[in-house]
């Protein structure tokens, strides 16, 4: 959802408009922070990689995470202590989240790697991009995703970087086939407040009932990973 910095590295993001509409998927926010937060300690340095808006950022007690994020615009929108490069962090992190960040940076693997840097022995990256090339469409190239992703190309940025991966599977199982179907019928790229309402009151309660019942082995529109820093 956001755009992100490396050092070597700038990434032109123009999603912006998607972003305010997807503050209206209450549902898919909530479940993503509830996933972010659950396993934080009190005390633990947290930092939202490619924060975008302060969707989930914000939702946390003020000024008790970083975050990081690059768009001049969306800057102004996060309360939390915000860098727009992350070689100015001095700090080691308990754990580092990002949220469809990684589609938005050519050199993914090497920002993870300068991530990992910034991880304490022992601390944790979570990722959530979107997931399967094959329904890489309009929406992608309208926000700027250089790829989706499958299960075993997170797995090998994570493993590449020296994390040992703990989790990972698919996340949104109709969300995969609504996409499909999205593509195929040549839709422009943007979306209303209205569609996502409805998918996220509607269609995304029973998407997850499926991604319990499968395990998130099979497919769906997400890939969702955690790893530690031995």
């Amino acid at each position: 959802m956001s755009q992100a910095k490396q050092t070597a590295e700038k990434t032109e993001y123009n999603g912006s408009d998607n972003l305010a509409m997807m503050s209206h998927a209450v549902n898919y926010n909530g479940g993503l922070y509830k996933w972010v937060a659950s396993d934080i300690d009190p005390g633990e340095a947290v930092l939202d990689f490619g924060a975008g808006n302060g969707e989930y950022a914000n939702r946390f007690p003020l000024g008790s995470i970083d975050a990081a994020e690059i768009d001049p615009d969306l800057l102004p929108l996060i309360k939390q202590p915000v860098f727009t490069d992350i070689s100015q962090l001095t700090k080691k992190y308990d754990l580092i989240y990002t949220i469809n960040v990684l589609e938005h940076i050519e050199h993914h693997g090497e920002i993870v790697k300068e991530l990992v840097t910034k991880l304490k022995p022992g601390g944790r990256i979570k990722v959530f991009v979107p997931a399967r090339q094959e329904i890489f469409s309009n929406m992608d190239e309208h926000v700027g995703h250089y790829r989706r992703y499958d299960k075993q190309l997170v797995v090998k940025i994570l493993e590449d970087a020296g994390l040992r991966v703990t989790n990972c599977q698919y996340y949104d199982f109709a969300g995969y086939f609504i996409s499909l179907l999205y593509k195929w019928l040549g839709k422009d790229g943007r979306i209303t407040k209205e569609s996502v309402i409805f998918y996220d009151r509607v269609v995304f309660p029973v998407s997850r009932v499926f991604d319990k019942l499968t395990g998130g082995q099979i497919i769906g529109k997400n890939v969702i990973a955690e790893a530690v820093r031995p």
